[in-house]
C-alpha cells in the first residue's frame, strides 16, 4: 500500500513523532498535529477526530485532558493545557497575535518585514472547562474556571471564575473541587 503525505501525522501514526507521549494516550484516526516533535501530551489524553494542532514553540497537554472534535490550538507561541481540561467541539486556541503596528499587515507569507507575528504564551489550568465554539487568546485561565459556550477571551480568567460572552466577563464563581483521592 503507499504511503498517503501527511497520514505520519494522524491519529496513532503520530504518538512515536511527540516529544512525549504518556500511556494509555488516544489520538484519534481523522486527528492532525503539525511539528509533533514539540508536543507533549500525558498519561489518558485523548485528542478526537478533527482536531488539528499546529505546534509553534510547543504544546503540552495535561493528563486525562480531552481536546473534543474540531478543536484547534494554532498559534508560534506556548500552549499549555492542564490535566482534566475538556475542550468544546470547535474551541481555538491561539497563541500568538499579528502586530498591527503601523506599515505591517496582518497575514502569513508576505516577504520579511511586511508582517510581524507576537508569539505569546496560552496557558489553561487544571480542571477547566471550555464550552463549545469558544476563542481563547494568547492569556492564562485559572485552575477549575469554566468559559460558556461561543465565548471569547482576551483577559485572564481567575481560578473557579465562570466567564461568558464576547468579550467574556466573569458572571460567577463555582466551587473550589475536592482534592483528588484516586
Amino acid at each position: 500500500m503507499e504511503q498517503i503525505e501527511g497520514l505520519e501525522l494522524m491519529g496513532e501514526n503520530v504518538k512515536s513523532k511527540l516529544k512525549y507521549c504518556g500511556e494509555n494516550v488516544k489520538i484519534y484516526p481523522m486527528a492532525k498535529i503539525a511539528f509533533p516533535h514539540v508536543v507533549e501530551i500525558a498519561d489518558n489524553a485523548k485528542v478526537r477526530d478533527f482536531a488539528f494542532i499546529f505546534a509553534g514553540e510547543g504544546v503540552k497537554i495535561g493528563e486525562y485532558t480531552d481536546i473534543q472534535p474540531h478543536t484547534t490550538i494554532w498559534g508560534g507561541g506556548l500552549t499549555i493545557i492542564g490535566a482534566r481540561v475538556s475542550t468544546g467541539p470547535g474551541t481555538v486556541f491561539l497563541s500568538a497575535t499579528y502586530s498591527h503596528a503601523p506599515g505591517l499587515r496582518m497575514v502569513d507569507g508576505l516577504p520579511e518585514g511586511a508582517a510581524k507575528a507576537i508569539g505569546g504564551k496560552l496557558e489553561i489550568g487544571d480542571d477547566v472547562y471550555i464550552g463549545a465554539g469558544s476563542v481563547i487568546m494568547p492569556v492564562t485561565i485559572g485552575e477549575g474556571a469554566v468559559i460558556g459556550a461561543g465565548s471569547f477571551v482576551n483577559k485572564d480568567c481567575e481560578p473557579y471564575g465562570i466567564y461568558v460572552g464576547s468579550p467574556a466577563k466573569k458572571i460567577g464563581e463555582r466551587p473550589k473541587l475536592d482534592p483528588i483521592t484516586w
